[in-house]
């Protein structure tokens, strides 16, 4: 496990508040989380099919609270 302080300012640091204010992500630190999985996927670093628990949970998440 890796942990960071890291200090987000400009555009950066605006989305990441945004995505917790419009209710993406319960904390900055889970918004962080969900981000890196989703880069990991689009890279191909990391398949699908061995996420597909935490993927399903994290759109289950975001639906529900954009309603």
């Amino acid at each position: 496990m890796a942990t960071l302080t890291v200090e987000f300012k400009g555009i950066p640091g605006e989305v990441l508040e945004a995505l917790v204010k419009e209710g993406y992500a319960k904390t900055k630190a889970e918004a962080l989380r969900y981000a890196l999985l989703h880069i990991g996927e689009e890279l191909d670093l990391i398949k699908t099919r061995f996420h597909v628990r935490s993927e399903e949970y994290a759109y289950r998440e975001i639906k529900g609270r954009r309603k």
